[in-house]
């Protein structure tokens, strides 16, 4: 089994490799199964792609690119319904208040194919997107594999295509998890033969046992891979999740090329809970990794290339005694806070471990809260009031709780947890440049995020309230804020960015801010302006000849600047003439330092931008300033 396994990071680092127009992407000639593969990708010229608006993914072409290969998008606060009355915690109701698409007279059409076949792709996912016009389109591929997408507005385009049991790709993307290239498209243009050969996607089966060798059923598996997210390296969900049968087989398919780690966990909690409390000596099957270790760290990676079909994936689920938490949780007031709900996640974050542990999580009218089936290790206890408990809090704010819990496999009873309540934020975003004065406001949106390595006590769910939009009069309020947060803009009208946050004269922009409980604070300043920074350029390699395929990585010559919330680092993918462009970089000094590829949200890495920094170019960005800067490509 070891040898089916086992693999190498360039086996799937070379499966796919990128050229010029039209891009060719070639699988590795052999896999470690000793499987010849003759398919080849061919993307035809051009593209426009779907943008996931994340704090946390890699932000090709500055905040305007998206996740894909096989990884479904991060979550942003700020994509979640608004509140009703449009100024609370945002909990339904339209997103950007109906917006009405945007019309032009271009067009893009093609074809999809498959690469092992030549067969046309039917029912092939196609998405469009741009978001300085607000373009979110989506087309199917029909009998023939043919698509079509017409009235385009001029703008710069992203193009994204996905199909079951194949890998999700976008225009541009030569290699796994990497970001595809964007497309300028000018008014009037038309663009035909947009054509794709999608090849099948990596598979990944096996079977999940019990101790004893029979089979599980219903358990969940996962292929999770590591990304630098949120300040640090941690695991991310890379694809579908399987069931296994009743047999205890599962499969994961459409994988891109690469390394993974497998992990499988019992899916229904319930019956596990009513198992365990009818047990003398509670166990149960807490997350396992392969090969069959509860600990992530002794967990073996498994290597799959492009197109490949593992099948020797088979562990045993690991048993451990199980234990219950229980307690009372009472409000800032000494009052049982019934109703609340108590979240468990893994100390080590939020991607590793399921959420949730322990099964029912609601308090009682009484403040009293059990967990069962919970397994050993180090846990976040969170606590935290629903948010639609807003609707009947008169004003009130929620209130949290957040603190270590060591779990070894005895009950913990007679925890007593006190919440602390958020506090609200309120301002106002202001219009700074020529145009300030006919400006609108809809669709903007201020949330905040937590500070980049550190947890915030109103627990994940708890965060989905940092969200709030900006009424027409330019205010907003944000409610149920609590601990070191940073204050982000979405929805920033087209040709306008961000310049400062500011609290009592105070810049906050960069820097965040540690809201603590007890008074509410206001007068919160966003100051958008449209004096926005232009750079733009090209690269060339070691002869001075013009480079095509590359990512370009910006980031501040000040190492104070940068963590996973920074404004100050940027990627940037060449456009259909090889040619880059960012704006809206914050005006300061940067290093530029092109390379021939880079895994979305490795630039947030700083063991990555310290390797880049000795041979980036160094330039500096005045506000409004357009720059045009040639890079050399880095080896």
């Amino acid at each position: 089994m070891g040898s089916g396994i086992s693999g190498t990071r360039e086996a799937a680092r070379n499966a796919l490799q990128a050229v010029t127009h039209p891009v060719t992407i070639w699988p590795a000639d052999t896999y470690r199964s000793g499987m010849t593969r003759k398919a080849s990708l061919v993307l035809v010229a051009v593209a426009l792609a779907l943008a996931v608006a994340s704090l946390q993914a890699q932000d090709p072409d500055g905040g305007r690119g998206g996740r894909f290969g096989g990884q479904g998008p991060l979550i942003d606060p700020s994509q979640l319904p608004p509140a009703p009355g449009g100024r609370g915690g945002r909990i339904g109701g339209p997103l950007r208040d109906n917006v009405q698409p945007v019309k032009g007279t271009s067009k893009i059409s093609g074809r999809v194919v498959s690469a092992d076949t030549g067969n046309p792709i039917r029912r092939a996912q196609v998405r469009v997107n741009a978001p300085d016009v607000r373009v979110n389109r989506v087309a199917t591929t029909d009998n023939q594999g043919h698509f079509e997408v017409a009235e385009l507005p001029a703008a710069r385009y992203r193009l994204q295509i996905s199909k079951a049991g194949y890998v999700t790709l976008e225009y541009g993307q030569a290699r796994p998890f990497e970001a595809g290239k964007p497309l300028d498209l000018a008014d009037g243009q038309l663009l035909d033969k947009i054509d794709f050969s999608l090849p099948r996607g990596s598979v990944i089966a096996g079977r999940i046992t019990d101790e004893f060798g029979e089979p599980i059923a219903d358990a969940q598996v996962q292929a999770m891979r590591y990304q630098f997210a949120s300040g640090q390296r941690q695991l991310v969900n890379a694809g579908r999740t399987a069931i296994s049968d009743d047999v205890g087989q599962f499969r994961i398919f459409g994988l891109m090329p690469g390394e993974y780690i497998v992990r499988a966990s019992v899916r229904d909690a319930g019956a596990m809970a009513a198992a365990v409390m009818a047990a003398e000596e509670p166990s149960g099957y807490p997350t396992t990794y392969y090969p069959g270790t509860t600990d992530v760290g002794q967990a073996q990676s498994v290597a799959v290339a492009l197109g490949q079909e593992l099948g020797s994936v088979m562990f045993s689920l690991v048993p451990a005694r199980l234990a219950r938490v229980s307690g009372n949780v009472l409000s800032s007031s000494g009052r049982p806070l019934g109703g609340a709900v108590v979240v468990m996640r893994p100390a080590t974050g939020g991607a590793v471990g399921p959420f949730n542990i322990g099964g029912a999580n609601q308090v009682g009218a009484d403040g009293s809260f059990t967990l069962n089936n919970v397994p050993p290790g180090d846990y976040t206890l969170d606590v935290q009031q629903r948010p639609r408990d807003l609707q009947t809090m008169a004003g009130g704010e929620l209130e949290f709780a957040s603190i270590p819990l060591s779990v070894s496999g005895e009950d913990i009873k007679g925890l007593t947890i006190l919440t602390t309540p958020g506090i609200s934020i309120s301002g106002r975003v202001a219009f700074e440049g020529q145009k300030s004065q006919t400006i609108s406001t809809r669709g903007v949106q201020v949330m905040v995020a937590p500070v980049s390595g550190q947890q915030s006590i109103m627990g994940m769910a708890g965060r989905a309230l940092g969200g709030g939009r900006v009424g027409d009069d330019g205010t907003f309020e944000l409610r149920g804020v609590l601990g070191p947060q940073i204050i982000r803009v979405s929805g920033i009208p087209a040709g306008w960015a961000l310049k400062s946050i500011a609290l009592n004269g105070q810049d906050i922009t960069d820097s965040g801010y540690d809201f603590k409980p007890g008074n509410s604070v206001t007068g919160v300043v966003v100051t958008l302006t449209d004096r926005v920074t232009d750079l733009s350029g090209s690269v060339r390699d070691v002869k001075g000849l013009a480079v095509k395929d590359y990512v370009l990585v910006v980031f501040p010559t000040d190492s104070r600047l940068l963590g996973g919330q920074s404004r100050y680092v940027r990627t940037a993918r060449p456009n259909q003439e090889g040619t880059f462009n960012l704006k809206g970089l914050p005006p300061g000094q940067y290093l530029a330092s092109a390379i021939e590829s880079l895994e979305n949200g490795a630039q947030n890495d700083p063991a990555v931008l310290n390797q880049l920094r000795p041979r980036a170019r160094s330039f500096s960005l005045g506000e409004g300033q357009a720059l045009s800067l040639t890079v050399d490509i880095t080896p």
